[in-house]
């Protein structure tokens, strides 16, 4: 299982058609659609509510089918981060690159034994019991056929 880092949702979720077709836009709707169809990944009310924040202040008028299209992801599970997640949140703070938010989302991955996480931050890369997947997707048969499907 893996975890879905708010940085996926805000990078397909603004793009414009033009865009879609750029490797790391493409890689993202990939990711998406592939927990659409169902593969079973979990995120955090934080990492929804971020997304949300994000989309309130530079894309207003994608706020409802940023949440519309939540909704769609038939495997995504979202889970509340514990007080006890936000503590170890703060005794990371500063030894990896990561703000807070993200490092409350380690915490969450940790508790819950998740140790792959999607996101385009590579400063989930310097955490040793994790690995960031992304660029590798690129590599699968179904991300050729995600691509297939936007130039009919």
């Amino acid at each position: 299982m893996r975890f879905l880092d708010a940085t996926i949702l805000i990078k397909w979720g603004s793009a414009t058609i033009a865009e879609v077709f750029k490797e790391d836009v493409s890689t993202c709707g990939y990711i998406l659609d592939k927990i659409r169809d169902g593969e079973e990944t979990i995120t955090s009310t934080l990492v929804k509510d971020e997304v949300l924040i994000w989309f309130s202040r530079y894309k207003s008028s994608r706020l409802s089918d940023f949440l519309r299209s939540l909704m769609a992801l038939t495997g995504l599970k979202i889970v509340e981060p514990t007080v006890e997640d936000e503590l170890e949140a703060t005794r990371l703070f500063g030894k990896y690159r990561l703000g807070i938010s993200d490092l409350i989302n380690l915490s969450i991955m940790r508790r819950l034994g998740i140790r792959e996480v999607y996101s385009l931050d590579k400063g989930f890369d310097d955490v040793p019991d994790l690995k960031r997947v992304f660029d590798e997707l690129r590599l699968e048969e179904g991300y050729k056929s995600f691509i297939a499907k936007f130039k009919k």
